[in-house]
């Protein structure tokens, strides 16, 4: 198994993270303390695989979502919405199984 990068873990523990919120598991303080926690450590880096690059964009996004949010403190089920979205790249037609450890599956 090929090893991860800081990004690649930061998207996987940011989607771990948004599906336990959106399911119940984590309530809304903890889950955001949790996120603010994944943004605040990880730092971008110039990414050397595809991997690395779609999780840098997906983190960026997800980061700058959760910031303004905060700021405006609106509906925390717009937030996850927002966030499962952006940290799911199969959206994009990614499929590498790293990058959708914890996204949610999509039908074929």
């Amino acid at each position: 198994m090929a090893s991860s990068t800081p990004s690649v873990t930061a998207l996987q523990k940011a989607q771990d993270i948004t599906s336990r919120w959106a399911d119940g598991e984590l309530g809304a303080e903890e889950a955001q303390h949790a996120l603010k926690s994944v943004f605040d450590h990880w730092r971008p880096a110039e990414a050397t695989t595809d991997a690395g690059q779609v999780a840098e964009s997906s983190l960026t996004a997800a980061r700058i979502a959760f910031q303004d949010w905060q700021q405006r403190g609106e509906n925390c089920e717009e937030l996850v919405t927002q966030l499962r979205w952006i940290l799911d790249p199969s959206k994009d037609g990614i499929t590498d199984p790293a990058l959708n450890v914890y996204a949610p599956q999509r039908p074929d």
